[in-house]
């Protein structure tokens, strides 16, 4: 009973802390005006592009699950990673037989966790500019 409990306080937790693309470009009305027609087309459909600043993604896409950085010869680029939480269930059987007794026994068990994480977007933004330079999906 507990575990149902929790995994509906999860849930709804998870829904009501998700902003929508429309509620983040709302709440940055002003500066989304200023951005050219094509870049506001692709903030409204949930889609980035190579030179999109930090403000356009988090439009876009909203803020990142993770965020790292990553120093290579060439200079420092920083990586957000946007994750998506998967549920993982498992269904076990079983059954055993004891001649001793005389017993027959069946079971079966459900497990599952909310937390198996999946990655589903990264982006790459270089130090210089503060750009994005690359993109990878992985849906």
């Amino acid at each position: 009973m507990k575990i149902s409990q929790l995994l509906c306080v999860l849930s709804i937790l998870l829904i009501c802390g998700c902003s929508t693309t429309s509620q983040r470009i709302d709440a940055s009305g002003a500066q989304f005006n200023r951005y050219s027609a094509a870049e506001k087309r692709l903030i409204r459909s949930g889609q980035i592009a190579v030179g999109f600043d930090e403000d356009q993604v988090r439009m876009a896409l909203g803020d990142p699950s993770h965020i790292k950085s990553d120093t290579l010869s060439s200079g420092t680029r920083y990586i957000w990673e946007y994750h998506e939480l998967k549920p993982d269930y498992n269904i076990f059987n079983s059954i055993g037989i004891s001649t001793r007794g005389g017993g027959v026994g069946a079971g079966i068990g459900i497990g599952g966790t909310p937390t198996r994480s999946k990655l589903t977007k990264r982006i790459v933004f270089e130090r210089s500019n503060q750009r994005v330079s690359e993109f990878q999906s992985f849906e």
